[in-house]
């Protein structure tokens, strides 16, 4: 009862402070400020004057209000020149244009972005954890305050300040330049602008609101990191590799034969027949190549949810490190089923696997136990294997013995605090053999400790 009641409350207040700070403009918040202040000091009005302020400034105010009923005539489109991509944490530069359509010049104006609506679900509210939650009082953890505000800010993406157009002149385009910091990732989704001018008072603002469907990616925060070395060998993949530039195999090819039914038409070999007559068909040789593995720990055990944001950029960081590599790169995790991708040799860009990143979220009714069968149906192609892991435990430790026991070369990144290193440090020497390489790495100095050397 008492977290509905506060879910309703944070969403109304939401819309009241939007509305305000919206349709006043900074004098008029000096004036609402001053009929509040002056009316608390002129409460006696026996003995000080200060009610006249109190009244005058509510003079003003409702005066403003009211010529702002006045129409606002505006005809306009906006259109925003948005990057194809951004990064968490890094500036996003971009141009709103726009074109007035209306019959006199526009002065004084503010554009607003609108944006997707920001506010969390009463859900989300209740099950999210704000990073360092643990960390707050008793009673800032039951009002859910802070939780509130940090999911506002997630789902906004960056801060969107007040852009000051300038004149606008009758069937004119003018660029905007506007720089925002993303802090988080995922996509910005904006919905329009809202342009507003105050009234001859300076008060209170008149709004046009123009709709202008629009949105960007960001990508995860990533950090400078050499690929590791693994000493890894070329694997046999029959049948080369599949859809890799066009439909069919992408094999070697070798010779020639005569058709056979059954053979797939588009290996026919057309030139041959237009001299001969006869079907003749390409034989090829199956591939040989390198591929990769990287494994990520999506499962979520633990309310800190900055240790799962930490996993998903060192793992956006060692694809952006394989991006020149001439080998495959499958990027598995666990969501609402097993999924599996692949960038590489024809079968995508890593920006393909950095927007899945981008948009992935935590596995909370799983474990790491769950991607066993699926790394073990695809352990004779893999070469080597890169895994992301936000802690020990037994499933963590049944994948890199797999991994030791086939051969294949693993680098495993394990994410730990401070006071969890030394402890987790020993277990992992327990666990695993030498051979295989591991970083207990701290989620807050992933820079320090994995950055290039």
């Amino acid at each position: 009862m008492l977290a509905k009641f506060l879910y309703r409350a944070y969403a109304g207040f939401y819309l009241f402070r939007l509305w305000r700070t919206r349709h006043f403009t900074p004098a008029g918040t000096l004036v609402v400020a001053g009929i509040f202040l002056s009316g608390i000091l002129g409460l006696n009005m026996l003995k000080t004057t200060v009610y006249q302020v109190t009244a005058f400034s509510f003079s003003l105010l409702v005066a403003s209000m009211v010529l702002s009923l006045m129409p606002f005539k505006l005809k306009a489109i906006v259109n925003r020149r948005l990057p194809e991509y951004a990064t968490a944490g890094e500036p996003m530069e971009y141009e709103i244009e726009i074109t007035n359509l209306s019959s006199t010049n526009q002065k004084g104006l503010v554009l607003y972005e609108d944006i997707q609506d920001p506010r969390p679900g009463f859900e989300p509210l209740l099950s999210a954890r704000e990073p360092f939650e643990h960390r707050r009082n008793a009673w800032d953890r039951k009002t859910l305050y802070y939780r509130w505000q940090w999911l506002i800010q997630k789902n906004r993406k960056a801060r969107f300040n007040a852009v000051n157009l300038p004149d606008l002149p009758v069937n004119a385009v003018i660029r905007v330049p506007v720089k925002i910091i993303p802090h988080f990732r995922g996509k910005i989704q904006f919905t329009g602008a809202t342009i507003a001018r105050p009234d001859v008072l300076g008060i209170f603002n008149r709004l046009k609101r123009i709709q202008k469907f629009q949105q960007v990616l960001v990508l995860p925060r990533r950090y400078p990191v050499d690929p590791p070395i693994l000493a890894s060998s070329r694997k046999f993949h029959p049948g080369g590799i599949n859809l890799a530039s066009s439909i069919g195999n992408s094999d070697e090819f070798m010779s020639l034969r005569y058709y056979r039914p059954g053979d797939p038409l588009r290996n026919i070999h057309w030139k041959t027949f237009a001299k001969t007559s006869e079907l003749v068909i390409k034989e090829f040789e199956d591939e040989y190549f390198v591929r990769y593995a990287l494994v990520l720990d999506t499962f979520l055990t633990q309310e800190d949810e900055a240790v799962f944001e930490a996993v998903v950029s060192i793992a956006s960081s060692y694809i952006a490190a394989f991006q020149n590599h001439d080998s495959i790169l499958d990027l598995l995790f666990a969501g609402k089923r097993m999924y599996s991708f692949s960038s590489g040799r024809g079968l995508g860009r890593p920006e393909r696997l950095l927007e899945v990143l981008a948009c992935i979220e935590p596995c909370r009714d799983k474990s790491i136990l769950d991607l066993v069968p699926v790394l073990k149906a695809g352990l004779g192609k893999i070469s080597g294997s890169i895994c992301i892991f936000s802690g020990w435990d037994q499933g963590h430790r049944k994948i890199c013995q797999m991994f030791e026991r086939a051969g294949v070369p693993a680098f495993i990144v394990v994410l730990a605090k401070e006071k969890d290193r030394s402890k987790m440090e020993e277990q992992i020497q327990k666990d695993i053999s030498p051979a295989t390489r591991i970083r207990v790495v701290h989620p807050d100095r992933i820079e320090q400790e994995l950055g290039k050397r």
